[in-house]
């Protein structure tokens, strides 16, 4: 459990205790009214997927910015809870409740909420329908379809039609549509790859008698392409809002809104500088953070509580006690290190965001 000091509204970012997560409020306004601007005009809306950020205050400014589906997407059970708590009353789960205790979690949900998950087996179909049967609940249920890349969920075409009428038999449960993820590549038509089988798939089904009323694609790389799709109903985009190292590059009409700020020190030997905003926040599954404040200096390690940095190709000079600002790499991954966010405006503390769904594995 994170223990912070905290400091009074109103503080200079810069005199917050480090490391520290800090949102730029502003931002992140922009970012999310830029997309969601993108959807009002395109057949199909955003469902943010707020798994990325685990945080419902975050959630409730996406919710209030017209272009959405009407609701939020997250991982886990675990993560729904948080948000349901939270006020949120339309929640798609895009992991499996394989266990009776998520599956009774399910159920419970689905009390309070309108509630969507994935499923991409009979078994697992079988045993919602009891469950929620039993419970006297509805829960509608997606059929997730593998399109290659080597995730979760049933092979497109035939088969998939297949499990879309074991599914629709059901009681307790509605077949609601469709889900799957669109791949990194675009296709010969501009769109990215899997997104024809996922199409087809749809005309197979409704072909077959059962109408699909969602068609949900997960995408935040080529959300514009995959928006703007006939057929597609709900884009699940998360890293928008909020933009990490990894998706700068592919969208620079969208600003990094979430940075870590760290404090060094240590300068022990020319050329290196070490600080406080290691691995344990400043998380590097896929790749180191990108320095923000330094132009030149890179990161070259991060230690488990300290970060290290190449200072060989910046003429800029660091001493003990200023601050290093970083872009994360994985904005998913560093923001479940932390139990609050720092909301800042113009430089200044605003708000201290509870990261309510932080740690919510199951």
């Amino acid at each position: 459990m994170e223990r912070p000091i905290f400091k009074p509204i109103g503080t200079p970012v810069e005199e917050l205790d480090t490391p520290t997560f800090v949102i730029d409020l502003d931002r992140f306004q922009a970012n999310v009214e830029a997309v969601h601007g993108y959807f009002a005009s395109q057949p199909a809306a955003i469902r943010p997927f707020v798994g990325t950020h685990r945080c419902p205050a975050l959630a409730q400014i996406q919710m209030s910015v017209d272009g959405h589906a009407g609701g939020v997407a997250v991982g886990t059970i675990g993560q729904a809870e948080a948000f349901v708590g939270a006020g949120i009353s339309d929640i798609m789960i895009t992991g499996k409740a394989v266990t009776a205790q998520k599956i009774a979690g399910l159920c419970a949900l689905a009390r309070r909420a309108t509630v969507s998950i994935a499923v991409d087996s009979a078994l697992n179909v079988d045993a919602i329908a009891a469950a929620a049967t039993s419970a006297g609940v509805e829960i509608n249920l997606l059929l997730e379809l593998d399109t290659g890349l080597g995730l979760t969920g049933v092979e497109p075409g035939e088969s998939a039609v297949k499990k879309a009428k074991h599914l629709a038999s059901a009681s307790g449960v509605n077949f609601a549509g469709l889900t799957s993820y669109a791949g990194p590549s675009l296709a010969d038509n501009g769109r990215p790859a899997g997104m024809d089988e996922t199409l087809a798939t749809r005309k197979l089904i409704e072909a077959a008698g059962l109408p699909v009323t969602t068609v949900a694609i997960g995408s935040t790389g080529d959300y514009k392409a995959v928006g703007a799709t006939e057929g597609v109903t709900e884009v699940v985009a998360g890293n928008y809002a909020l933009i990490d190292a990894r998706y700068e590059g592919r969208h620079p009409d969208l600003a990094a809104a979430a940075m870590i700020m760290g404090t060094v020190g240590s300068t022990p030997v020319e050329g290196l500088a070490v600080g406080d905003a290691g691995m344990k926040t400043n998380g590097n599954d896929t790749g180191l953070p990108r320095v923000v404040n330094v132009p030149g200096a890179e990161v070259i390690y991060l230690s488990a509580e300290h970060f290290n940095l190449d200072m060989t190709k910046t003429t800029a000079e660091l001493t003990v006690g200023d601050k290093v600002w970083f872009v994360p790499h994985d904005i998913a991954v560093t923001a479940n290190h932390f139990d609050y966010f720092m909301a800042v405006r113009n430089g200044k503390l605003e708000a201290i965001f509870d990261v309510t769904a932080r740690g919510r594995y199951r």
